[in-house]
């Protein structure tokens, strides 16, 4: 199924999450996709979707000139995604929170949301599989060896530092797929 109103093509599709939404973008102008001028202060072209279902086929990390991000492979009717997340997010952190639950010989659902009250924005990715939404293995009441946050002054304000927990959820992910090929190839970047 892949994603939700896709159009596919290549032999690997790359993806990030924005907003609330799965992210595709583009070279050049493509039929669907609307432009914006990236951080780079290139136009590129972009298509959003609501989900992506797949069979994960692995989880890991990878750095580049905008922070570390968490790479998702998933594999779709003979298409393979790289999904991309800001490492330190709630995006990244929901997802793995909920991926020892997942059954990974079976397809999953991977959907972002991101919802705003007042001031503040809360990130999350659901992953649903057989029909039903996957609850989280690590929370607050039953953390399972996941780290507490921890409470720092930065630049005089209090803060919460996710960094322990990140990663104790990174070793996590690394362990699960033990023995899998290299998580992102050096050249497995987004083409533009």
């Amino acid at each position: 199924m892949g994603l939700t109103n896709s159009q596919q093509g290549g032999s690997k599709v790359f993806l990030s999450i924005s907003n609330g939404k799965l992210v595709r973008s583009f070279k050049e102008k493509t039929e669907g996709a609307v432009s914006r001028i990236n951080k780079a202060g290139r136009e590129v072209f972009e298509m959003f979707y609501d989900s992506l279902e797949g069979t994960i086929k692995e989880v890991g990390t990878k750095e580049s000139d905008y922070g570390k991000f968490l790479v998702v492979q998933v594999e779709s009717n003979g298409v393979n995604y790289q999904l991309e997340m800001n490492f330190s997010s709630g995006y990244s952190a929901s997802f793995l929170k909920t991926l020892p639950n997942v059954n990974l010989s079976a397809r999953v659902q991977i959907t972002p949301k991101l919802t705003i009250e007042g001031d503040k924005k809360k990130s999350v990715c659901f992953l649903n599989q057989n029909g039903g939404g996957l609850k989280w293995a690590f929370t607050r009441d039953n953390p399972n060896g996941m780290p507490d946050l921890v409470k720092i002054k930065v630049k005089g304000k209090d803060t919460w530092d996710d960094s322990d927990r990140m990663e104790f959820l990174e070793n996590y992910a690394k362990n699960l797929f033990v023995g899998s090929n290299k998580m992102v190839a050096d050249n497995d970047e987004v083409p533009f």
